[in-house]
């Protein structure tokens, strides 16, 4: 874990960025960065064992099909979790509202409407086709 941490500071210091398109210094080129140097630690381990990367990307390549299946299912899931997150702040702001007639402000409908507009995106993806 040490070593990931080190890799990811080293990554958010130089921010250079390892495609076209992505200023240097931006986060994202840091992010881009430390997964480049994951990726980096990842082949030289999978060389340095005797496997042929050419033959792990064809074997990653026949594996898409599940893989991909089941990335989907995972997103699925964390969208339902930030939509029923979101659903529930939105009763809990709507109960305390009409609970406590004194404390009424601005930042209860401030924060109602930030999750009911989380709520209403997570929707629009929730209840399409995995395929």
């Amino acid at each position: 874990m040490e070593f990931l941490r080190y890799l990811w500071r080293s990554a958010m210091f130089w921010r250079i960025s390892p495609i076209e398109g992505v200023r240097t210094g931006s986060s994202l080129a840091g992010c881009l960065m430390f997964l480049v140097s994951v990726f980096t630690i990842i082949a030289i381990v999978l060389v340095l064992l005797g496997f042929d990367l050419g033959e792990v990307d064809l074997w990653l390549e026949a594996q898409g099909g599940w893989l991909d299946f089941v990335g989907r299912i995972v997103f699925r899931i964390c969208i339902w979790l930030l939509f029923l997150f979101s659903v529930l702040c939105c009763v809990v702001i709507v109960w305390s509202w009409f609970a406590e007639k004194e404390n009424r402000g601005c930042a209860m409908v401030g924060g109602f409407l930030v999750f009911a507009v989380i709520a209403w995106v997570c929707s629009a993806s929730l209840f399409v086709a995995l395929y």
